[in-house]
């Protein structure tokens, strides 16, 4: 059976239920919050905090400063953008992978689309890092102008979210059968963590093993994030490319390996 058909029914199946993964991306972010006194707000509050508490440790405590020789004019600033797409591509790889288990009773029903619930916390992710990314924007408008190379994020957080679906795909389907797949990715998240550049510049790592940063989709996006935020430099052609390789390939492969996979959960859980 060729594989294209199916690929593509997959997609247009996606398209056909749009409406549904908004209507459960809001019920996500309510769920969130619920019984929260100041609710949503607190999409906006967290990130906030997160570049105080940055800009206290690093500015106050640890009193580190501009680095003349990389370019770092602020250190928290770089940090903050850096962590921004990794909390994105960790909270809904997570998050995704028990959402299967959490909707049973949905996923008995054999019409359910069950494909829907990774996209929806996904969509809800994207929310909230929208927020953040703005907080940053308005925060750096005060420290210097913005330039043009900031249009190009949207670009690099379409392939961070292609690669991060596919991944959370195949998380979510393993976790049905393989109920420690949540804890066995924690541990690989926390190496993962180290291995991107967010605290550090891709150039400060060791000539032998840079390599291992090409293929890193994560830290193809840091580093853009960093270039266009900070630097006001355009992200590199490479880069893009290697996350849209990384991005398509994840996507492709996580969708089939639920399409196949989703034909036993109703037996299994």
């Amino acid at each position: 059976m060729s594989l294209v058909p199916i690929l593509t029914n997959f997609a247009l199946k996606l398209v056909q239920h749009r409406y549904l993964i908004w209507n459960f991306a809001m019920r996500e972010l309510r769920q969130r919050y619920v019984g929260s006194f100041m609710g949503l707000f607190w999409s906006v509050i967290h990130p906030l905090i997160l570049l105080a508490s940055y800009t206290f440790v690093f500015s106050v405590i640890l009193k580190v400063g501009a680095d003349r020789r990389w370019g770092i004019n602020n250190y928290p600033l770089f940090l903050f953008s850096g962590i921004l797409p990794w909390l994105f591509f960790q909270d809904t790889l997570l998050r995704s992978t028990g959402a299967i288990l959490e909707n049973t009773q949905l996923i008995k029903k054999t019409l359910f689309p069950s494909e829907i619930l990774p996209l929806s916390i996904l969509a809800a992710n994207l929310l909230n890092h929208a927020v953040g990314l703005c907080i940053l924007l308005g925060v750096l408008a005060w420290y210097k102008p913005l330039t043009w190379p900031v249009l190009l994020l949207p670009l690099f957080l379409f392939g961070l979210a292609l690669f991060t679906v596919g991944i959370s795909w195949i998380a979510a389907a393993l976790n049905v059968f393989f109920r420690d797949t949540a804890q066995v990715l924690s541990v690989l998240l926390t190496f993962w963590f180290w291995f991107t550049p967010i605290f550090y510049l891709p150039g400060m790592v060791p000539q032998r093993l840079r390599p291992w940063l090409a293929v890193n989709p994560l830290a193809q996006v840091v580093d853009a994030y960093h270039q266009a935020l900070l630097f006001d430099r355009a992200p590199s052609l490479r880069s893009a490319l290697l996350l849209y390789a990384a991005g398509l390939l994840a996507a492709t492969a996580g969708g089939m390996f639920f399409r196949v996979a989703k034909r036993e959960f109703a037996d299994v859980i």
